[in-house]
């Protein structure tokens, strides 16, 4: 590992000015589980590397009627621990629970999952389908960028040098909502996925399907959104021939590439098969509420 210098800001403003100053020489630690090996792999050489302050708006999850605030400093074990984050979006809970090991679950953030920008991110799926906003935060001001619109390829974001990720911002699905979320890898929960689907189905009073998200992980240059799929889903109630047509238009929205874990064809698969099952789990689920 090649040598840098390293700070540890106070406050949100002190780092701002250091991003300000250094730009893309400067790469924010969180967690690190992502930085530290990239680094000793020489992909990144920063020149400075600045600790995240343990300090808000980097840290905590806070609720509104309409929305969840999750600060970016946040880790992987407190979201699939938080009974705010278990109870108003189990999905997010759910896909933390499977980012690797529970000593890096200890240490990865929800921050800096999004920012590395992985096509096969763990959280990312579940994110997509809440319509997950983040905020960018810099010298200059500030924007939020829905999550959908923020990234640009393989560890490629929206984000410029000077800005920080300060917090992700989840509306609350509503009443009659069901999830379900799927992660298969080489290695059970323990290894980098080879396909991540992650289902959200809202339904009316007689089981009708008003609104339907799907997003897939590591089929793609960087995580997505199966519109078509989506838009084939509503107004309909389930049943197996519109499942089998799903899993094809998720499948189509695909562009799998081969690798280590998988094959390109196995992958695409995979998303067939694994959508059907998350949409048939996420209905099935926000039809229970309507009898309950």
């Amino acid at each position: 590992m090649h040598w840098f210098d390293y700070c540890a800001p106070e406050g949100l403003e002190e780092a701002l000015d250091i991003f300000a100053e250094y730009g893309e020489r400067a790469k924010a630690l969180a967690g690190g589980t992502d930085l530290i090996i990239f680094m000793e792999k020489g992909r990144l050489k920063p020149d400075l590397v600045v600790e995240i302050p343990f300090r808000p708006p980097f840290v905590g999850v806070e609720a509104t009627d309409s929305h969840i605030r999750i600060g970016s400093r946040t880790t992987m074990r407190e979201l699939e621990t938080s009974f705010l984050i278990r109870e108003r979006i189990p999905i997010l809970a759910e896909a933390a629970s499977k980012v690797g090991s529970l000593q890096i679950r200890n240490l990865a953030t929800i921050g800096g999952n999004i920012c590395t920008a992985s096509p096969a991110g763990d959280t990312l799926p579940a994110l997509l389908v809440l319509d997950a906003s983040v905020r960018l935060v810099s010298k200059g001001g500030e924007r939020t960028i829905p999550l959908r619109e923020f990234f640009l390829g393989p560890g490629e974001t929206v984000r410029r040098a000077d800005e920080l990720l300060t917090e992700v911002i989840v509306p609350i699905p509503p009443y009659r909502s069901g999830w379900s979320f799927y992660k298969l890898s080489v290695r059970r929960y323990m290894d980098i996925a080879i396909v991540n689907v992650a289902s959200l189905v809202q339904v009316n009073e007689d089981g009708v399907i008003t609104d339907a998200k799907i997003a897939l992980g590591s089929v793609a240059p960087t995580p997505i959104r199966a519109y078509e799929a989506e838009e084939r889903l509503r107004g309909n109630t389930i049943n197996d021939i519109l499942l089998d047509e799903v899993g094809k238009l998720a499948q189509e929205a695909s562009n799998p590439i081969t690798d280590q874990r998988g094959t390109a064809e196995y992958r695409r698969i995979m998303v067939y098969r694994l959508t059907k099952r998350v949409v048939r789990g996420a209905y099935e689920q926000a039809v229970a509420q309507i009898q309950s």
